[in-house]
């Protein structure tokens, strides 16, 4: 009798699954389903990069993904709950198209805000009103798409059941997510869809084409503005109409670029006539530029604004036990920004590298910051770079210039004990490290970065680029820029600067006042690394540094928008 029934079950089954084949209704409803859910998992993402030039993309993270999570389990509830089902329109997966359409001009709108919401909770009220109610409207109606299929034919648990449909959208939405954060920021920019407001247009489009929704024609005033009059969008009347805004700050743009490390763009200031770099909401360096009174002041060539890039030079005035001509020794520069150091470098005869990870930011740094050609580049992560370097020809160079913060925060991989053991290889033995960072001191974060890198170079002296400041009643920090100086001999040795010469200032400004370490901004830091119970910065635990950077960039964000105007950040 048992294997009688057992039969006539799996016959039952059968006939079930054959019938859910042919429902062409029901496949299809799943498809629209699983296609709604993952254009809004690639929306996470281009949500994130588009709120970075105004935020930087640390602030834009800070609440992102539990409101992600909140907002998903919202429309689960709300779709499981009798009171909340009446106040959501039936035909809610219509308005999905209208609402993608609309948050281009409504972060438009919202970034103008960005002063008065700050960089902790503006995100996410940005969000709040662009983001995450499209994907509330995707997760509730993939659901009912879902539901078309009746599961309880397959005699499972209830509970299973119930959990299909959440638990499929939660799996969908953070694949493709993943998956578009991990793709995305190499092809930005090959075409014109691959933009910031070009894919949320993209994106707006797709979804439009799986509702055929009669109110996506409300959406056409909002593609119009994105098209023409929405700076933020890469079309030629959109640029136009940015300059036009920058305009009444004193500013133009002269290219922009969206690439791998972010935005990157060039500005120049016609108001105090200098040309930076910028890369979301950071700079990476700028120049003064040539003024008839600057000529007269005894500029003769652009000078950098930032004498923390000069101060990296003084690798060369490191005095070595064998000293030797700059014809003969190699430099390796990790982080190029407008390429202040180095051009100097190369200026002075030295064979230099460069280790760039943003083929963007080479080519605006040749175009419009005038780094010489006669240099090696090497576009890449610097990690495989220095890898490969210290397995295949080790104490290669004399100097190494380490420069890559951006945006209130550093790569973490670029600072672990590895690493920098890794930089220790490929210099010489009398070789000499410069080390750009940002932080304030009183965080762990930068403890944690100068500890390391005393544990891997036992010599080091840290020099800040200008005098503290007296901390005010409103701001207890003191967010500086210093440069670590490490030489590559044992514990116990001296790091020593010879005094420089007009051979080493050729004839800039910058590096008669800024290139040699005034000893009255030297740091003196008590160096904990080789104690067992300091905390060091390790592979694959980088976890802490990376929390407490979040205080970092935001005092960055602040000082940032003391450094340009805040429509000139805004509008990108």
């Amino acid at each position: 009798m048992a294997p009688q029934k057992k039969g006539t079950q799996r016959k039952a089954q059968a006939v079930r699954k054959e019938a859910l084949k042919t429902e062409p209704s029901v496949l299809s409803n799943v498809g629209k389903a699983v296609l709604l859910l993952a254009v809004a998992g690639a929306a996470t993402t281009v949500s994130q990069l588009s709120l970075s030039p105004v935020y930087g993309s640390i602030p834009s993270a800070l609440f992102h993904q539990r409101a992600v999570t909140g907002t998903a389990l919202s429309a689960v509830m709300a779709r499981h709950s009798r009171t909340l089902k009446r106040y959501v329109p039936r035909n809610l997966s219509e308005f999905i198209p209208l609402l993608a359409y609309w948050i281009p001009p409504i972060q438009f709108i919202m970034f103008k805000l960005s002063g008065h919401l700050g960089p902790i909770y503006g995100p996410l009220i940005t969000e709040m009103v662009t983001y995450l109610p499209l994907l509330f409207m995707v997760v509730y109606a993939a659901g009912d798409l879902i539901d078309t299929i009746d599961l309880r034919q397959l005699q499972w648990n209830s509970t299973v059941i119930d959990m299909i449909g959440p638990v499929l959208s939660y799996i969908i939405v953070t694949i493709s997510s993943k998956v578009t954060a991990l793709q995305l920021p190499g092809a930005m920019s090959t075409n014109q869809f691959l933009t910031r407001s070009g894919l949320q247009l993209l994106l707006a489009s797709i979804f439009a084409a799986a509702s055929t929704s009669f109110w996506v024609v409300l959406a056409v005033p909002a593609m119009i503005h994105t098209m023409i009059a929405n700076p933020h969008y890469h079309g030629v009347k959109a640029t136009a109409a940015l300059n036009s805004t920058l305009a009444v700050y004193n500013y133009t743009i002269l290219e922009r670029r969206e690439s791998l490390t972010g935005y990157v763009s060039v500005l120049e200031d016609h108001n105090n006539y200098f040309r930076i770099l910028r890369c979301d909401h950071s700079l990476l360096g700028g120049n003064w530029l040539l003024t008839p009174e600057r000529i007269a002041q005894g500029f003769i060539m652009p000078e950098t604004i930032y004498s923390v890039f000069t101060m990296l030079e003084a690798v060369r005035l490191v005095e070595t036990p064998k000293p030797k001509p700059d014809s003969e020794k190699s430099a390796l520069v990790i982080g190029l920004g407008i390429g202040t150091a180095p051009s100097a470098m190369i200026a002075h005869g030295i064979n230099t590298t460069i280790v760039e990870l943003d083929p963007a930011v080479l080519e605006f740094a040749s175009k419009y910051f005038d780094l010489p050609d006669n240099h090696t580049a090497a576009v890449m992560d610097a990690v495989a770079f220095i890898n490969e370097v210290a397995v295949a020809a080790p104490s290669s160079y004399d100097f190494v210039i380490h420069d890559v913060f951006t945006g209130g925060a550093e790569p973490a991989a670029l600072f672990t004990t590895e690493f920098l053991q890794g930089i220790r290889t490929v210099l010489r033995k009398d070789g000499v490290v410069a080390i750009n960072y940002a932080g304030d001191m009183s965080l762990p974060s930068t403890q944690i970065i100068l500890n390391t890198i005393h544990h891997v170079f036992p010599t080091c002296r840290i020099f800040r680029d200008s005098p503290e400041q007296t901390k005010s009643a409103s701001s207890d920090t003191d967010f500086i820029n210093m440069v670590v100086f490490c030489t590559n001999a044992p514990d116990g040795s001296n790091l020593v600067f010879r005094e420089p010469n007009s051979n080493d200032w050729k004839g800039s400004v910058a590096r008669r006042n800024y290139l040699y370490p005034r000893p009255d901004l030297e740091i003196k830091y008590e160096f904990k690394g080789a104690e067992a119970t300091a905390k060091l910065l390790r592979k694959g635990e980088t976890a802490e540094l990376e929390r407490h950077q979040n205080e970092a960039a935001i005092s960055h964000w602040r000082i940032m928008r003391t450094v340009l105007p805040a429509g000139v950040w805004e509008n990108w």
